[in-house]
């Protein structure tokens, strides 16, 4: 059954503090489910706390994937339930550094730390709703609904992206109790490209370009698939 997203975050939250144990800290997520201590915090309260944490991603990507794979290391209670993927399924949220688009040049801007909801996946290439186009209060709002199961965005969401311009051809594959830390990140990173040289958008700017067309909507059901195993699909569900 769907569930909001802070009755989703104290059930996460709920369960470290009943098993007795301290989270190691090895990620973003679970640093940020240890400082609320299982307690039931306020909306300002996780975007001043996620953005005070997630300040060291944001010039060093590498060390959020990092984190990531030190914890799929990690056994137990302390690990949280994000993946590493090498391909994208239909129903999943990613988070990923692109480089270098194809159409770079004949885009306005772009973004190279991309939050990327799947809704259609091939092997080469994928097409998703970008939730970082999206201003932060309705960014929620968004996400709320498709925890719901309902894809209800503005249509200039919608991108598409190519594996083999993904850094590493890693991308996080993140959990749905994670999802309202996720859309508070601030490490959405807008540029621009003008004959190879990168020039950085204005988050602000980039949202009011959104907000200008925003109730021409995409809506759609969510449908989720997973890579073979039952586990794949209900940490999307």
């Amino acid at each position: 059954m769907a569930q909001g997203f802070g009755e989703l975050q104290r059930k996460a939250s709920a369960n470290i503090a009943k098993a007795g144990v301290t989270s190691g800290g090895n990620t973003l997520f679970e640093k940020v489910k240890q400082a609320a201590g299982g307690e039931k915090k306020s909306l300002q309260w996780y975007r001043a706390t996620t953005k005070k944490l997630s300040m060291q991603y944001k010039t060093n990507f590498d060390k959020f994937i990092r984190d990531e794979r030190k914890d799929s290391m990690d056994d137990g209670i302390n690990q949280d339930m994000n993946e590493l993927r090498r391909w994208t399924v239909q129903g999943h949220m990613y988070l990923f550094e692109y480089k270098d688009p194809v159409t770079a040049a004949k885009l306005r801007y772009y973004d190279t730390y991309p939050l990327v909801y799947v809704i259609k996946s091939t092997k080469e290439e994928f097409w998703g709703i970008n939730f970082h186009y999206i201003g932060i209060k309705k960014r929620i709002v968004a996400a709320s609904k498709l925890v719901q199961g309902r894809i209800d965005v503005p249509k200039s969401t919608v991108h598409k992206y190519l594996l083999k311009h993904v850094d590493q051809q890693l991308l996080l594959d993140v959990a749905i109790n994670e999802w309202d830390t996720v859309v508070l990140l601030p490490i959405e990173n807008f540029v621009r490209d003008l004959s190879g040289l990168k020039f950085p958008i204005r988050r602000e700017d980039v949202w009011e370009d959104t907000d200008e067309n925003f109730y021409q909507k995409y809506k759609a059901s969510r449908i989720i698939k997973g890579y073979g195993t039952s586990q794949s699909i209900e940490m999307a569900r």
